[in-house]
């Protein structure tokens, strides 16, 4: 009776691995079109700041649609309107927009469209190619993720469900980290991808302007850096979560209030900057037994989120109290803060409220999960709440060494 029971289980968990496999191929399926084509759109965007590739089509279109020049065509008098094209819609809202296999009214062939606004000149520029058979063929989806991620799935669910005979703490540890390495994976392809436009275009631009060049060096180079950044905060979260025993090696009796005022040092050029305004209730002193990177972490990564997300706000506050090993820190902005229902939210490795947003402010999505675990590491927590009259609120509260 007990093995036909195991059995069935097995079969049961075979199956829902199964299913998962085949919605999570789906989805691969779906996203790994619109990845090559956002690689395709990266590439055009660079052409249209660059103008330099005169086999694309370039045309240039003002604010009401007019076109004002067309690289194929001379007389663009006779050129309809333009505002109603997609990605005309989509780069006068968003800054930059793309459509896929449209018929050019012009000649009846279908290109591959991408067009950049320049509010400073009131211009779109759009660079086109020809939807022609190499580029159906790179931007056709690849199959072969699909077969593949189906079988790992499946091999992932046998080994779960074995591991949940054993030890179901060990299969959730196994999760977390599976979780950890996708999302992972997930925000290192957008740097990844951008680094590999800018080097293909200046290997195939060695003409281009000195200082286009330099441009496009410093935009790899702060691409690389957000890489590093996700690299090394996703070791922090490793090290927090994975060999909590190892870190008493680590402690020392230690000021956080001077690590506080370090860290205000080293960024008060940040904070003028911004013209935000730095308030503090301090204690003298605030010795406790910890690791002083880890502190020191925790602190500047509170700091960082605001510099980050509080725009426009003008005055940022900290205030810390406590004793007998027992303290409280608080850290307060002004600026626009966190709807409520994202409150609750906000320290969980990778959650953004606005993910654009966030990646154009270089952050990792993990500085906060930090925050959080060392806090947790020494016998506190974080928490999150809106400051009176408007703003984010941080509370971090230590204890000792779990």
């Amino acid at each position: 009776m007990r093995k036909n029971y195991t059995n069935s289980t097995f079969v049961l968990v075979t199956i829902l691995v199964a299913i998962v496999a085949l919605c999570f191929g789906v989805y691969e399926y779906q996203r790994e079109h619109k990845f090559r084509c956002d690689i395709l759109h990266a590439q055009l965007q660079l052409n249209n700041y660059t103008r330099s590739d005169s086999d694309m089509r370039l045309t240039v279109i003002d604010t009401l649609g007019t076109v004002l020049y067309d690289s194929q065509e001379k007389n663009v008098a006779h050129m309809g309107n333009h505002l109603k094209r997609k990605e005309v819609q989509e780069a006068l809202a968003n800054g930059s927009g793309f459509d896929i296999k449209r018929e050019s009214e012009l000649n009846g062939e279908k290109y591959f469209y991408s067009a950049t606004y320049f509010p400073e000149k009131g211009q779109i520029v759009r660079s086109s190619v020809p939807y022609s058979a190499p580029l159906t063929e790179s931007l056709e989806r690849d199959y072969t993720f699909f077969y593949y991620t189906a079988g790992i799935l499946l091999l992932i669910g046998v080994v779960l469900y074995l591991r949940y005979r054993l030890q179901h703490s060990e299969q959730e540890k196994q999760r977390i980290k599976h979780q950890l390495t996708e999302n992972a994976a997930h925000e290192l392809k957008t740097p990844a991808a951008s680094i590999e436009a800018y080097l293909e275009t200046l290997v195939k631009n060695p003409d281009m302007p000195r200082e286009k060049q330099q441009e496009f060096l410093e935009r790899c180079y702060t691409q690389s850096m957000r890489m590093s950044s996700l690299l090394q905060d996703m070791s922090m979260i490793t090290r927090l979560e994975t060999a909590h025993s190892s870190m008493k090696s680590n402690e020392a009796v230690i000021d956080a209030v001077d690590i506080i005022n370090e860290i205000i040092s080293e960024t008060r050029p940040q904070f003028e900057q911004r013209n935000l305004r730095i308030e503090t209730s301090l204690p003298r002193h605030i010795t406790l037994k910890a690791d002083r990177s880890l502190l020191y972490s925790l602190f500047r990564n509170v700091i960082d989120n605001t510099f980050a997300y509080a725009t426009d706000a003008t005055l940022f506050t900290i205030k810390a109290e406590g004793n007998k090993g027992k303290y409280s820190f608080t850290f307060s902005d002004n600026g626009p803060g966190v709807p409520a229902e994202h409150l609750t939210h906000i320290f969980e490795r990778f959650y953004r409220i606005d993910k654009g947003r966030s990646r154009r402010c270089g952050g990792t999505g993990l500085g906060l999960s930090i925050v959080k675990n060392v806090a947790m590491l020494y016998g506190g927590s974080a928490t999150a709440t809106t400051t009176p009259g408007g703003g984010l609120t941080i509370n971090i509260k230590l204890g000792t060494l779990r």
